[in-house]
């Protein structure tokens, strides 16, 4: 078991705050988006050996999954991940194109798919899986824009893949009634986010009467005035861009802290706002739609997308062990490439499996290696090449404060003592 240095990346979206003030440094003022620990290729992880620092690679290989810490200031780009059968193609395809993996224009930088799940540590707001067709359209119906009425007219035609007609003809539109239409729309949403969200049944059924005869019968109040606020956020982070209008096809949640939200392939998502730890497999293959300066391929988003409206279920951690020593819990994912488990330690031992990653969030606790009979185990998560290059054999037990992490590198069971909370990767079942 092995302290571990995670990977910090500057995307302009990020917090300059939040990811800073989890790892007890200051901050510098320049965006701070993600903190990766893992081994991809991208950005990998560093472990400390008692012969000096060394990639992680070195102990594990490569990880099939990445462990992030996300903080989001602003909205991500809507996005869809490929399936694996997607991603295997598409890399082949364009290493065949002999595009470099760091080409802007390249699509797939490697053949893995890439399913995640992330976990507020604060309030998260999300964007995720197409809406229910009826209430976009009330939505954008309470908006009275005319163009964005006519775009989401696919709607009506086709409830069940029309999204895939809005899209195209949002993200393909000519600048100039693109800008127009963003104009409208934000001219609109200032209208409506003036007036105070509806706090209780009695104000959200006032709402949905129309107020005036030509307004839409089925207008749910919540989602207009959470529409109109979003369309202002968009606006703000990424003026002009018509990724703004697109983003009202998607369910718009926001999670508590320690809710979780699975995003399978295929699903068009976007995150606004938020700190959260984030598990996905191991990829960086991102297919954009809008709110990005990044390369856009609408083509290709558009062929792997499921255009299938579904909702964005809100997942609350299943418990796993309640017991002197604190709490287990954990959210379900359908996928084997990586669990994730959160401890939460109040004093005593806590037997917490066999992780691969450790990250502490809060507090302090001390990681022990033990054996089948609750004892230490000498060398248990110390790989032969460690050995032989003079590390330890008997794994001290290593001590996490807030931000801090380690790699167990080799299965291990691992017992944390004192108080605070940590979360744990591994490989899924």
């Amino acid at each position: 078991m092995l302290p571990l240095r995670g990977v910090l990346q500057g995307y302009a979206w990020g917090s300059p705050t939040a990811i800073p003030a989890l790892l007890g440094v200051p901050p510098t003022g320049d965006p701070v988006a993600e903190l990766w620990l893992g081994t991809h290729p991208v950005a990998p992880g560093l472990v400390e050996t008692a012969n000096g620092v060394r990639p992680a690679a070195e102990f594990v290989g490569a990880l099939p999954f990445l462990l992030k810490v996300l903080a989001a200031d602003r909205a991500l780009s809507l996005q869809v991940h490929p399936d694996a059968t997607q991603a295997g193609a598409g890399f082949a395809a364009d290493e065949a194109a002999g595009l470099a993996l760091n080409d802007p224009l390249r699509r797939y930088r490697d053949p893995n798919h890439k399913p995640e799940l992330i976990v507020a540590l604060t309030p998260f707001r999300a964007l995720a899986g197409i809406r229910d067709p009826a209430r976009t359209l009330a939505v954008v119906a309470g908006f009275g824009v005319p163009a964005l009425t006519a775009a989401f007219a696919p709607l009506v035609t086709d409830p069940r893949a029309g999204a895939s007609a809005v899209l195209r003809l949002l993200l393909t539109m000519p600048a100039a009634p693109a800008k127009a239409l963003v104009d409208d729309l934000v001219a609109a949403a200032r209208r409506h986010v003036g007036a105070p969200a509806p706090t209780s049944p009695a104000d959200r059924a006032d709402l949905a009467e129309p107020a005036e005869p030509a307004g839409p019968p089925d207008l749910d109040g919540d989602d207009l005035f959470r529409a109109a606020d979003l369309v202002g956020r968009l606006a703000a982070a990424h003026p002009g861009d018509v990724g703004t209008a697109a983003a009202l096809l998607l369910n718009d949640v926001t999670l508590a802290p320690g809710e979780g939200l699975f995003q399978p392939a295929r699903l068009l998502h976007a995150y606004v706002d938020g700190l959260g730890i984030e598990i996905m497999a191991a990829s960086d293959n991102v297919l954009r739609g809008g709110l990005t300066p990044k390369h856009i391929d609408v083509d290709e988003l558009l062929r792997i997308l499921d255009p299938t409206p579904s909702d964005a279920p809100v997942q609350p951690p299943r418990p796993l062990l309640t017991g002197p020593g604190g709490e287990l819990h954990r959210w379900d994912v359908p996928v084997v490439d990586f669990a994730l488990t959160e401890a939460v330690c109040t004093g005593g031992a806590l037997a917490v499996g066999r992780p691969t990653v450790l990250l502490a969030v809060d507090g302090q606790v001390t990681a022990t290696i033990t054996g089948p009979d609750g004892g230490p185990v000498a060398g248990a998560c110390a790989p032969e090449r460690a050995v032989t290059d003079g590390d330890a054999t008997d794994p001290p037990p290593l001590t996490l404060r807030r931000g801090e992490s380690a790699l167990v590198t080799a299965p291990a069971d691992v017992v944390l003592s004192g108080h605070g909370r940590v979360f744990l990767a591994a490989p899924g079942d």
